[in-house]
């Protein structure tokens, strides 16, 4: 499987529809929804709702009642209660931002500063790295980001995450691939830390861009200049890189040194990317089969899976379900989510079923992935709304999504994994604000 944005949505072209400008998170949401799978089956129904507010559908779709006749068409058309939306949110505008909003504390376990300051070109960027970045390129076009990639700066990570976005808190982390970009990081640390130093009591680092096939020498020198120049707070690491060799895996022996100094210096979160074997990249690394022995190896030290290894997600929850005695792995859900509640709603459930259900409700992280998927409140507002139907619930033993279990994977989880005191940062933080 490649992930590929456009084959998911491959309708949505801004230049093919300009009365798309995304300005609003609702009109982006609701794009997802009608230029996704289920895109021709709900535009009548949504059609319906915009007449009764008397407006057509591109301006109905701006608003939030407009987001809401979405996920209410969605319900419609699948004969399955995903979203609890409500007939009067899809008329009424008030009803609609009423409705949408939550008290939780929002972490975002999954975000990115996408530009780096050197620019991507033929001279710093190989044919392959350049593929990615067109991939990101387009992406941000599609969301209405005028300059694409170059938007998703630590100016854009503020605007998308902090002022638009009911997200209190959010973890950034790295891509690096430096074989591929002229031997220095797709986005180096240091510039990836001023989103950091920017909203020091909001923004956590992680460190990552590092293989053991770049040499172990110079992957722990590395790791030491994160640790101890940069203050992170835990790793973000890819088992598939741009060596020649193509990837590595976490519990190969020549990698224990790694988590052997982290260990010795406090680091308590290591993550890797899962599922999402996207581009050139070999998917065989993209499943999470290397978790299990560090997981047991290293119980001092919470294991986690970006992505939550999706389409593979069936065999990181069996890491769990059949160990019940777990309790350092985690999942998070950056870019799954997003890809699939608009998309694939049964999915989507079956997805956070499963891993509500095997890993446990407390070991569930938010992320958004954005910037990439664009503006973040879209994703909580969906979220909130989302349920997993009675039919799936009761045919797989799946749990109910609770306002308990949301706010726990909203928020409560990281809160935990990273020993913040959510009280204490709820009289710091000023919600909407960048």
């Amino acid at each position: 499987m490649e992930f590929d944005f456009r084959k998911h949505f491959r309708n949505m072209k801004l230049e093919e529809n300009p009365g798309f400008e995304f300005r609003t998170h609702h009109e982006q949401g609701a794009a997802f929804f009608t230029f996704g799978s289920l895109g021709e089956r709900i535009k009548g129904i949504i059609d319906e709702y915009a007449n009764k507010r008397r407006l057509d559908r591109r301006s109905f779709l701006k608003t939030a009642s407009g987001f809401a006749a979405a996920m209410l068409a969605v319900n419609k058309v699948s004969g399955m209660k995903f979203f609890e939306v409500s007939e009067a949110e899809a008329i009424d505008e008030a009803a609609a931002m009423e409705y949408s909003t939550g008290n939780e504390f929002i972490i975002d376990m999954h975000t990115h500063v996408g530009w780096r300051k050197a620019g991507f070109t033929k001279e710093n960027t190989t044919e392959r790295g350049m593929w990615f970045v067109k991939l990101l390129d387009d992406l941000g076009k599609s969301m209405g980001l005028p300059n694409g990639l170059r938007d998703m700066d630590v100016d854009g990570f503020g605007r998308y995450l902090y002022k638009e976005s009911d997200t209190a808190m959010a973890i950034v982390n790295m891509f690096g691939f430096r074989e591929d970009y002229g031997g220095m990081d797709m986005n180096p640390i240091e510039e990836v830390a001023e989103a950091r130093n920017r909203w020091p009591n909001r923004t956590i680092l992680l460190g990552g861009g590092l293989t053991i096939n770049q040499g172990m020498s110079e992957t722990l020198e590395r790791l030491d200049h994160f640790i101890k120049d940069l203050k992170i707070s835990g790793l973000k690491l890819y088992t598939f890189d741009s060596t020649p060799k193509k990837g590595w895996w976490f519990d190969d022996d020549r990698a224990y040194p790694l988590w052997e100094k982290c260990q010795k210096e406090g680091i308590k979160v290591i993550g890797c990317h899962k599922g999402i074997p996207f581009g050139q990249f070999m998917a065989r690394y993209s499943h999470a089969e290397d978790l299990d022995r560090v997981a047991d190896d290293f119980l001092d030290i919470n294991w986690v899976a970006f992505h939550s290894g999706w389409p593979y997600h069936h065999e990181l929850a069996a890491l769990k379900a059949f160990k019940p005695q777990r309790n350092n792995l985690w999942c998070e859900l950056g870019s799954t989510f997003a890809a699939t509640v608009t998309n694939r709603p049964v999915e989507c459930a079956h997805i956070l079923g499963t891993l509500i259900r095997d890993l446990g409700a407390d070991r569930v992280l938010w992320g958004t992935d954005s910037p990439l998927w664009g503006k973040a409140q879209w994703q909580i507002e969906a979220f909130r709304k989302f349920q997993i139907p009675d039919q799936l619930a009761e045919g797989y033993g799946y749990p109910k999504l609770t306002d308990e279990i949301k706010r726990k994977i909203l928020g409560e989880n990281h809160a935990k994994l990273f020993g913040i005191n959510i009280e204490e940062k709820r009289k710091e933080i000023k919600l909407r604000e960048a």
